[in-house]
């Protein structure tokens, strides 16, 4: 966990006091001369923003809820200004009326920041891409910590309140997000995992899959994920993750596919159909004849327009029918 270099982790007192970070946290904390750990963690948020932030914490300590939700403003680097960042904290009771604060937090885009510095694993840039677009669409649904050594996993509050968790007891251990994964997707996805975790992380963890919400709701979504605690044995200890909704993606890639079905099939249709009536119209006329009985011309000349009336309809059906199609990709 420590060694992430995409969120920001945390471990508070009671008191909002420090106890433990990573190193990205650490490093980007703005007291270059001394460690975090120690200091009131109000140390390195807009001053307003840390009174939000103990409001938010006794508000859900009040209404014995387990987790919440809250953007604060952190100091950059530099000291030279501040940046928005969401977080989201879980509090964990200890003897003698003492609670343990575990935040994990990431850089959002909020008011005038553009610049968005992506995590060193994603690297491919079909995958910026669809972050970026994630990002800007407000598509994430939340995170996920994945203790792999002990077997546990921890989800965020979006990600349970998502997955249907919402209205349920927080003690609820057995929450796992792969439990979530739909079944015809599991075996691609645990292929994925496994690249990555071969590859000792170089081989990013990158997954378009179907969650499954605890009332059998299906939600497209892209997976994201690094290891980011190995052991000496180059096994994963701790991964974080996230997923993105791609859900509205999905519904027009569907319908992009069936138009083009529909293409395909009217095309085929359309063009045997007039091909067919137009043969039937040059063969009437390399039959008729000028010595031929007035009647017997009449009738071929009838049959003629027959066919003729036949192939003039056949293409205002075509027409109709890409008129109709036209209206329908408007919406």
């Amino acid at each position: 966990m420590k060694g992430s270099k995409y969120y920001y982790l945390v471990e508070l007192d009671n008191e909002g006091l420090v106890n433990n970070t990573n190193l990205k946290l650490n490093n980007s904390s703005g007291i270059l001369d001394n460690p975090l750990i120690g200091c009131s963690f109000g140390e390195i948020l807009f001053p307003s923003d840390f009174l939000n932030f103990q409001n938010s914490l006794q508000n859900a300590i009040h209404e014995k809820t387990k987790h919440f939700q809250i953007d604060l403003r952190k100091v950059n680097e530099d000291n030279s200004d501040f940046h928005w960042t969401r977080w989201e904290f879980t509090i964990d009771p200890r003897e003698n009326s003492d609670i343990s604060i575990l935040g994990i937090g990431h850089d959002i885009l909020k008011i005038n920041e553009k610049i968005i510095e992506f995590p060193d694993f994603i690297y491919e840039h079909q995958i910026k891409n669809e972050i970026m677009e994630g990002l800007f669409e407000d598509n994430l649904i939340g995170f996920w910590l994945w203790d792999l050594e002990n077997e546990t996993d921890t989800l965020s509050v979006s990600l349970r309140s998502m997955l249907g968790y919402e209205f349920l007891t927080n003690e609820k251990k057995e929450v796992k997000w792969k439990k979530h994964i739909h079944p015809q997707d599991r075996e691609k996805s645990n292929q994925q995992l496994n690249d990555h975790f071969s590859s000792y992380g170089s081989v990013p963890f990158h997954s378009e899959l179907r969650i499954i919400t605890l009332t059998g709701k299906e939600i497209w979504s892209i997976a994201y994920g690094k290891v980011v605690k190995w052991s000496q044995e180059g096994k994963p200890i701790n991964m974080v993750g996230c997923f993105f909704d791609i859900s509205e993606k999905k519904k027009s890639e569907v319908i992009i596919e069936k138009q083009n079905e529909f293409l395909k099939e009217l095309t085929f249709n359309q063009s045997h159909l007039m091909r067919s009536k137009l043969a039937n119209i040059i063969g009437i006329l390399e039959v008729i004849q000028p010595k031929q009985k007035p009647e017997e011309v009449l009738e071929l000349l009838n049959l003629l327009k027959e066919e003729a009336t036949k192939l003039d309809k056949a293409l205002q059906d075509s027409i109709h029918s890409s008129s109709a199609l036209n209206s329908d990709k408007s919406y």
